[in-house]
């Protein structure tokens, strides 16, 4: 697992360094409205989870990392979620939900097509008859790797008490479907640099569209970014809704 998601000190700052908030207010329009029954695939350290229970959802999460679902429970001082360490199908079967969202492009971690199926599998289990599967990855037809580059760093993040981190990014290699990729992590306050390796799969709609096929579940909607523009070869995003095959 890559150090981002189990090394204490940059669990501690995920939060920082992803602090953008387009997917959420996207996939929150998309949801039914409260109550209803949300799984949070790939939840990390629960932001999202927990912004969907203020709203009156009754929300699971589910992560494969312990630390990060550890700290998830240490910011759900209401225990308003329901936390759970592995995988969707690790989940009792009988379970139902009226949504599942899957956000901050965890989909592109599954770098075999069986965890992929695995995967649709398990959500096309647990979705109520009129449920959807909301998830993104990027769109290889841009090749964002490109700009993954110490070159295009954007400025230190701030983490409070003068403290900031920089994050760096550089190419290892991309081949086929996979980008492998560094992270570095420069701190300021102890000039210390963490690093993390992750491989990255850049699968296409087509291939995503088969898979789900033979795993029950169809494509309903697609979007090309988070203001909701018709995707497109030039589109940064591609925003899968699936259901339950009629």
């Amino acid at each position: 697992m890559d150090a981002l998601y189990h090394e204490t000190k940059l669990v501690e700052v995920y939060d920082a360094i992803n602090s953008s908030r387009e997917d959420f207010d996207f996939y929150i329009e998309e949801f039914p409205n409260a109550p209803a029954d949300i799984l949070d695939i790939g939840c990390g350290t629960g932001t999202f989870a927990l912004e969907l229970a203020r709203r009156g959802y009754a929300v699971t999460a589910v992560d494969p990392a312990p630390q990060m679902i550890v700290r998830a429970e240490q910011k759900d001082t209401e225990g308003s979620v329901d936390w759970v360490t592995g995988l969707v199908s690790d989940l009792a079967n009988n379970i139902s939900f009226d949504a599942a969202v899957m956000t901050g492009h965890a989909f592109q971690c599954l770098l075999e097509d069986t965890q992929v199926s695995a995967l649709f599998e398990a959500v096309e289990q647990r979705l109520s008859a009129n449920g959807s599967f909301w998830f993104e990855t990027r769109n290889p037809m841009t090749k964002p790797w490109l700009r993954w580059t110490p070159e295009h760093a954007s400025p230190p993040i701030a983490l409070g008490n003068g403290r900031s981190v920089e994050v760096v990014q550089k190419v290892l290699e991309a081949k086929g479907d996979y980008v492998t990729f560094e992270e570095r992590y420069n701190f300021s306050d102890t000039g210390g640099t963490l690093a993390s390796q992750s491989t990255l799969r850049f699968l296409e709609l087509d291939k995503i569209k088969a898979i789900a096929a033979k795993c029950g579940l169809e494509l309903s909607e697609t979007f090309g970014n988070w203001k909701r523009e018709r995707l497109g070869d030039e589109s940064p995003e591609i925003i899968i809704q699936l259901m339950k095959a009629a």
